[in-house]
């Protein structure tokens, strides 16, 4: 511990982070991880669903860019199916899109709000999504 007044001695990376190869260029809104594989998924407000592989090599990480969708606004969250599949999200632009990630299908439609959605959640034990929106209501 340095001594009030005393020039400290940083430490450029106490946590040993490391950032994602091609980040997102906005802020990020939210992530979630695989259930079933290394795949990291983050929403963000240049209206990207982005997809990493996240690697592990004794103590090096790193991430492996895989595919990327777009809302046509801001995306706000997302969720993975329990079965790692098909990822869900929503955003600004209202919809909930459904994303057949490992089989590399287009994203659909499945939801819909009257405002943005900031919430979506699996529930893998009544194969449901629930979704909430600033419309202040829950589907």
């Amino acid at each position: 511990m340095a001594t009030f007044g005393a020039a400290a001695t940083a430490n450029a990376n106490p946590n040993k982070s490391f950032e994602v190869a091609q980040p997102p260029a906005d802020s990020v809104s939210s992530l979630c991880f695989s259930p079933k594989a290394n795949f990291l998924v983050a929403t963000s407000w240049d209206n990207q669903v982005r997809c990493w592989e996240i690697t592990r090599s004794g103590t090096t990480v790193g991430s492996v860019p895989k595919t990327q969708i777009n809302h046509d606004q801001p995306a706000l969250c997302s969720t993975w199916k329990d079965d790692g599949t098909t990822v869900f999200s929503g955003g600004c632009d209202k919809l909930v899109k459904m994303w057949p990630l490992l089989s590399g299908g287009q994203p659909v439609t499945v939801a819909m709000h009257d405002a943005p959605i900031k919430e979506v959640a699996w529930i893998p034990e009544m194969n449901l999504l629930a979704t909430g929106s600033w419309d202040k209501t829950l589907k």
